[in-house]
């Protein structure tokens, strides 16, 4: 069976943050060949490159680039030339103010042909329910470092509500990001951690997944998804009772930003799922 007939979209879903999908910073692409997420990361700075959010920018390269590749790609192959695409462009144009990082963006594909998920950076994905999804460390210490700054306003009689409003958090860990982005694609540092930037990704930030035979369902996801589950309605469920009981993620699922008067979640979130035919 060729690579045409190897898989049904099910459901798949993109909204952002903020509601609108244009605004967001997460791509989804389907074709006869490949099926990717691509997560951009979210600048603080709120910096542009050609009007567009630096997050978005860099992912919609990423996704139109791989609405041309090649069925017969392997990983290495796909991951040099997209990050070639990514460093051409961003030569080419200014943002237009100095951003806390370079643009960049996590990425999950899943190829048809070799019968392959590749994985670059914290998307998500699930093999008939079941799936391995770590945290980036480097991620994990920022959200407990913004866990702490925001107990210590409420230890102060800033209420929740007023922390809604008014999230003093991201003033706090803009200069640890700044930081951090030096561990982006290191190839030996512990706390490094991979990401398409322009820079080469170093084969220990790239898995591949080989999907079993016997397989029948694929679900790739954006880490918008704290507990990713086997359908788009169990997936969004989970995600509404975390920011009901949590809104401003720091206690029971700790995340680098929270609710907002202008954000329905915590982040961008994309899900896909698909059922595998026989081939």
């Amino acid at each position: 069976m060729n690579s045409k007939q190897a898989f049904t979209v099910i459901e798949s879903f993109n909204r952002s943050k903020y509601g609108d999908p244009q605004q967001g910073d997460d791509f989804l692409v389907v074709n006869q060949n490949f099926v990717a997420v691509l997560d951009g990361a979210t600048d603080i700075s709120s910096a542009r490159y050609n009007g567009i959010s630096s997050g978005r920018f860099v992912a919609e390269i990423g996704a139109q680039f791989l609405e041309n590749l090649s069925p017969d790609s392997n990983v290495i192959e796909a991951i040099e030339d997209i990050t070639q695409a990514v460093r051409q462009s961003l030569l080419k144009v200014k943002p237009d103010k100095t951003p806390i990082y370079t643009p960049c963006f996590a990425m999950i594909i899943f190829s048809a042909a070799r019968r392959e998920i590749w994985r670059v950076g914290d998307c998500q994905y699930l093999l008939d329910g079941e799936g391995s999804n770590p945290t980036i460390q480097v991620d994990q210490i920022t959200s407990q470092l913004r866990s702490l700054i925001v107990r210590s306003y409420l230890a102060q009689a800033k209420t929740i509500e007023d922390l809604l409003k008014d999230d003093p958090s991201p003033n706090f860990l803009a200069p640890f990001y700044r930081l951090q982005s030096a561990l982006r694609n290191h190839p030996k540092e512990p706390f490094g951690y991979g990401a398409i930037d322009g820079t080469k990704v170093f084969e220990r930030y790239i898995e591949v997944i080989k999907v079993p035979k016997q397989v029948k369902s694929i679900v790739l996801a954006s880490d918008g998804y704290p507990d990713l589950k086997a359908t788009l309605n169990e997936s969004e469920t989970v995600l509404t009772k975390i920011l009901t009981v949590d809104p401003l993620c720091y206690e029971h699922y700790l995340e680098q930003r929270g609710l907002a008067p202008n954000r329905e979640s915590f982040d961008d979130r994309t899900y896909v799922r698909l059922t595998l035919h026989n081939y």
